[in-house]
């Protein structure tokens, strides 16, 4: 274990004994990897490992999970380190991007990796920030992309919260990356945390007492309900402010206009003061008639505020800033508030224990519990943190509630899968390292190989103890019936002669089965017994019984070995994609064609877009349509979105047809689809690039402004790949840039 850095003060923080040993591993030339609650200070340790690189002139690379994140850490490295140290990568933003400290999300990096790995032959570390993302459904496999792909010559720092199999993580790496991977974990919070539930017609009572209490009083028999009104008005006085989570963006606006309208939490003063900055930060944009940004301002004017992705940026921004002056509250929010923005508070709420999965609802996830609950206690202010939850007496279940401790936070499973740009990646390279690497050595891979060792060892042990076993049994003969079997026979034979006696003659096949059965019987009893001491026929006994016991145990073991097998199928994933490549002419072989170097660069929906490209859409079209078009590539409706809006601007069928026709290619080949074209969005892009205002679009179909902004946002990211993808074509490029500029300003511009 690394002893702890001489070092107690940073930042003017006292820094605690986990920090030190962390910020002494780096200085040793070691790879680290953190593991802590939210809250407790995890990122002055790659603060420190910042400073010591720039004063070593050594560029350093910091990811992030999302977009929000990575703005987020530019804006707060832009005052620690100074403007022109600082850039950031994000798909859609690229400012200074040859700054020595560049901060971009994790896919950005691995896709950097993939294509230019040089680019960061000056690197000494990566930090990882939250890499307990790598077990995220939608993002997990990037994670593990980027890891494996880490250069030699660079040392990791990974940030995360409470993982139980953090060794089992560490191990991982240690294994693909030949290194010491240096494990610090820490359990105690800066601040206690205290867990309540809120109870119609009791009130708050300690989460480990709730059941008690609603039995005892018999609650779940009576009519009782309680709301976030109930909850805050219970709390108000003493653990205020408090974020307010709500797994549903549309109930965290509705809840927040209730609250707002029964409370005022400021002052006369104060509301001026929250008005006159809301007014100056929206002034430029002239969007203070839109209805969000009118609903907004009275939320705010009366300290209660709204935080979710479906909100304009600038908005997100305001409400963050009045948050940190403290002047709101009581926020609203959905859990992307948990995610990396560091503002605690006194106390947290929970508007329900379950979550809507987009399917059905399911109860949290501990590791989901405390991601959000961690924001409960400031530091150096609070004696304690505070996290209350509202129960629902109608649908209560025990077990939702009961599994919310620190101890059952989830273990970290892999979530590998290949890209189309990464089998085109490995093909080109032809690095059979490389192709083993992300084909064999992904943390799943790992995971099932060191597993699947442990079962074949456990199998070869019972194998081996059965065989001892048999040694102390009797050896077979067969002039002899063994004593211990003679019972056993006699029974059968019984049985054998009632059944005889029972059947029909009409039923001649089974009366034949029976009889030649019974003639076996009788033939093994006419054995003569053998004549064994009851020592000899007590161990026997005993090494027959553990027998049966280690064949029960023996079949368990190749069930899990069969499972483990089947468990991973990488290799066959990517021989189907590969063949689906194949046959769409991108692969030949072991060597790429002309679509598949241009799906290089591409690392959303590639088929689709490469076919788009092939096709001369992008040469043949207007900007506006192009922009149209891509708004759509890779959109997800959300629920409630509703229909889509016909009009007679432009012809988007043959994208339609597009999708449709690569579908159906995905579906021989894997059974499955992954193209996704939705052009709910394409009417508002296609008249924010004619020069609409953004009222003008909002008022074509209800969709809240920050999916609008983000889509329009994410088109940009696009256009900047399939730019980089037809980078030798000059005036195609020039033409991308265009519809760039187009969709890039306004409101939908990023001021970072």
């Amino acid at each position: 274990m690394t002893k702890s850095v001489d070092l107690e003060v940073f930042h003017g923080l006292i820094l605690d004994d986990f920090q030190k040993q962390a910020i002494a591993a780096l200085l040793e030339g070691k790879s680290v990897l953190v593991s802590a609650p939210t809250g407790v200070g995890k990122t002055l340790i790659a603060d420190y490992l910042i400073e010591e690189a720039q004063k070593k002139n050594k560029e350093i690379v910091y990811t992030a999970p999302i977009k929000a994140l990575s703005n987020q850490k530019f804006k707060q490295f832009k005052n620690l380190f100074g403007e022109d140290q600082v850039g950031i990568i994000t798909g859609d933003v690229v400012i200074n991007s040859n700054a020595p400290i560049k901060i971009m999300t994790t896919e950005i990096f691995r896709n950097i990796l993939h294509s230019r790995p040089d680019d960061f032959a000056h690197a000494s570390h990566v930090i990882f920030d939250e890499i307990h993302f790598i077990g995220d459904d939608d993002r997990g496999a990037v994670w593990e992309e980027a890891i494996i792909l880490l250069p030699e010559s660079m040392r990791m720092l990974g940030l995360s919260a409470t993982i139980p199999n953090a060794g089992e993580l560490a191990e991982w790496l240690s294994h693909i990356r030949k290194e010491e991977i240096e494990v610090i974990t820490h359990h105690k919070r800066a601040v206690p945390l205290s867990h309540y539930g809120y109870v119609p017609g009791v009130g708050v009572v300690p989460l480990e007492d709730l059941d008690r209490v609603i039995r005892d009083r018999n609650l779940l028999q009576m009519d009782l309900y309680a709301d976030h009104l109930d909850l805050i008005a219970d709390i108000e006085d003493r653990y205020l402010p408090c974020l307010y989570f709500v797994f549903s963006r549309k109930k965290c606006e509705i809840k927040a206009k209730e609250l707002a309208d029964a409370r005022n939490y400021l002052t006369r003063a104060e509301r001026m003061q929250v008005l006159e900055f809301f007014d100056s930060m929206i002034e430029p944009y002239e969007i203070e008639n839109i209805p969000s940004v009118k609903r907004m301002r009275h939320l705010l004017s009366r300290g209660v505020g709204v935080h979710h992705a479906g909100l304009l940026p600038i908005l997100k921004d305001i409400v963050e800033e009045l948050f940190a002056r403290k002047l709101i509250s009581v926020l609203y929010c959905t859990e992307t508030f948990a995610v990396g923005i560091n503002m605690p508070v006194k106390s947290v709420c929970f508007d329900s224990v379950e979550k809507f999965t987009g399917v059905d609802f399911r109860p949290m996830l501990a590791q989901e519990y405390f991601q959000m609950a961690g924001r409960a206690g400031r530091r150096g202010i609070d004696k304690e943190g505070h996290s209350f939850i509202l129960v629902d007496l109608k649908h209560y279940q025990k077990e939702s509630y009961e599994h919310l401790r620190e101890e059952n936070v989830e273990k970290l499973q892999s979530r590998f899968k290949l890209s189309y740009n990464t089998i085109l990646h490995l093909i080109d390279g032809q690095d059979e390292v490389i192709t083993q690497m992300l084909l064999e050595k992904s943390f799943a891979a790992f995971l099932r190989n060191r597993d699947l060792y442990l079962v074949e060892d456990a199998i070869q042990s019972m194998q081996d103890l059965r065989s001892e076993k048999k040694k102390l049994m009797c050896p077979q003969d067969d002039n002899y019936l063994c004593p211990l079997d003679a019972a056993k026979y006699r029974n059968r034979l019984r049985k054998v002669k009632r059944k005889l006696s029972r059947s029909r003659q009409t039923r001649k096949a089974r009366s034949k089965a029976l009889l030649e059965q019974k003639a076996r019987l009788e033939a093994i009893l006419k054995k003569p017994v053998k004549n064994c001491s009851e020592k000899e026929k007590r161990t026997c006994y005993e090494a027959r019984r553990d027998r049966e016991i280690l064949k029960g145990e023996l079949k368990r073991l190749e069930v899990a070995r069969r499972e483990l097998v089947n468990e991973l199928r990488i290799e066959e994933e990517f021989a189907a994609k590969k063949q689906v490549l194949e046959y769409l002419s991108y692969v030949k072989g072991e060597s790429l064609l002309d679509r598949g170097k241009i799906a290089l660069d591409l690392h959303v929906q590639e088929l689709f877009v490469t076919e788009l490209i092939a096709s001369g859409f992008f040469h043949d079209r207007p900007l506006e349509e192009i922009c149209a078009a891509v708004v759509g590539i890779d959109f997800d409706r959300r629920r409630g979105d509703g229909r889509l809006v016909r009009h007679k601007y432009f012809d988007l069928e043959p994208l339609l047809e597009l999708q449709d026709r690569l579908a159906l290619v995905e579906m021989r080949f894997l059974g499955a689809t992954t193209v996704r074209f939705d052009p709910y969005l394409s009417l508002q892009a296609y008249l924010w690039a004619k020069g609409a205002s953004f009222e003008e679009i909002l008022r074509i179909a209800p969709v809240p402004e920050g999916d609008i902004v983000a889509s329009l946002r994410r088109s940009i990211d696009i256009l900047r790949q399939i730019r980089a993808a037809v980078q030798g074509d000059l005036s195609l490029t020039e033409k991308l840039t265009e519809a760039m500029k187009l969709i890039d300003r306004d409101v939908v511009s990023v001021n970072i």
